[in-house]
């Protein structure tokens, strides 16, 4: 049993991680990045080096947080592109694991369906019971010498339901 109950696990956690895989992936699609993550954070870290250190005006000081602050929202982007795409890598190599567990537990359910078959027919020839189908192939016999019998009771049931039919009709 114990068996049984590990396949329905991971066949129901198969179907879910395949759920999961097609709603990440189509969003993966849609959140692509058309910038370098490194690069990005180069520019980032620059930037924000050029800020800390040169003394120049306020005009030009703006103008670098504006740059910073259109680069962060670049980087954002990039970001969570690379982890949806990070996320679908790990989902497909989840649904893989999962794959060779059921398969790994398939053989052992086809190993124990074997040892399951030797068991019965052994059973079988110590017993001498036979298949069904073996068993409705004989003919059957049917006993001649007791009479065919139906009670009163009988009668009065098939009369009542051919009554209630004709008189229903």
């Amino acid at each position: 049993m114990n068996l049984i109950d590990q396949l329905r696990r991971l066949r129901s956690k198969l179907n879910y991680k395949e759920a999961e895989y097609a709603a990440l992936s189509k969003l993966s699609e849609l959140n692509k990045a058309s910038k370098n993550l490194g690069r990005l954070k180069k520019l980032k870290s620059d930037l924000e080096f050029r800020i800390s250190t040169e003394a120049t005006t306020l005009n030009a000081e703006r103008e670098l947080i504006k740059k910073l602050n259109s680069i962060n929202e670049e980087l954002e982007d990039a970001i969570k592109a690379y982890r949806f795409k990070r996320k679908v890598e790990l989902v497909s190599k989840d649904i893989a694991d999962i794959t060779k567990a059921l398969e790994s537990y398939r053989s052992q359910v086809a190993d124990v369906d074997k040892g399951l078959d030797t068991l019965y027919s052994r059973l079988r020839e110590i017993t001498g019971w036979k298949k069904k189908d073996e068993r409705e192939a004989r003919p059957r016999h049917i006993k001649k010498d007791e009479p065919f019998e139906v009670s009163l009771e009988d009668i009065a049931t098939i009369k009542n339901k051919k009554e209630s039919k004709d008189g229903g009709a």
